[in-house]
């Protein structure tokens, strides 16, 4: 017998099945996909800034990228503000993206990257996992209510006279879908590029989300899903269900 089959033989032994790699089938990031489409001086909106982690994220990916940040949390822009107030590319503002403009509680929990203006659900695994890497119990992983300002990014593009988005991103802990509700005259003017959203699946919140919540303000304004990448896939296993998904403007892109 060949050292190849006795190979093959104990991969089976073991339940496991050795298969050739299909060449056409490539998993690009969406990093790899932003250095392939999209241009090295963009303006990059990143709603939902926290404490910077998509800020390095794309500054390593772009070589002049010009960043809109937006954080409502005072204490996480204040952070920003100490790292970045000297360069100039990147404008921090201290204001959540919503809907209307106006101003809403937010719940900001001890990890604040999980903050949200949705409530969590009480007694869940994540909650439970999520309290004790923070040191705290699940009673108290919601620390507070602050009560922040929101706009719309259909305001902020007229206030500020910005007549093109390369990237969108969004990460709002299941309000993503009142962010695109308030870009609808910058969806419709194809002012965007590209949208990167994450969508809540599973029943971390008292809301969770469909693509159907987000893809009715995209769908029509010629925005197609280009790329996904999930964390599990399923609803039955694990503490998370949710998805990063990126949407390309056709008007923008040869699809």
């Amino acid at each position: 017998m060949s050292a190849k089959k006795k190979i093959k033989n104990l991969f089976n032994f073991f339940g496991l099945e050795i298969k050739k790699k299909d060449k056409e089938i490539v998993n690009l990031s969406f990093d790899e996909i932003y250095k392939i489409k999209i241009k090295q001086n963009p303006v990059i909106f990143d709603v939902g800034a926290n404490q910077g982690q998509s800020i390095e994220r794309f500054k390593k990916i772009f070589a002049e990228p010009t960043i809109h940040a937006f954080e409502p949390i005072k204490d996480e822009y204040d952070k920003l503000l100490k790292k970045y107030s000297n360069q100039q590319n990147i404008i921090l503002n201290n204001y959540a993206i919503g809907e209307t403009i106006g101003e809403q509680n937010l719940f900001v929990t001890a990890l604040t990257g999980n903050s949200s203006f949705n409530k969590l659900n009480t007694n869940t695994k994540w909650l439970k996992t999520r309290s004790s890497q923070a040191n705290t119990t699940m009673e108290n992983y919601t620390k507070a209510q602050e009560k922040v300002k929101v706009i719309t990014l259909d305001n902020y593009c007229r206030e500020k006279n910005i007549n093109g988005i390369d990237l969108l991103k969004i990460d709002t802990q299941g309000f993503e879908d009142k962010v695109l509700a308030g870009c609808n005259q910058i969806l419709k003017n194809n002012i965007i590029s590209a949208i990167e959203s994450e969508i809540m699946l599973d029943n971390v919140y008292d809301k969770y989300l469909n693509f159907s919540d987000l893809e009715k303000y995209l769908i029509p304004n010629n925005f197609r899903l280009v790329g996904l990448n999930t964390v599990n896939n399923n609803l039955f296993s694990g503490i998370v269900f949710f998805a990063d998904i990126l949407y390309f403007n056709k008007n923008k892109f040869k699809l």
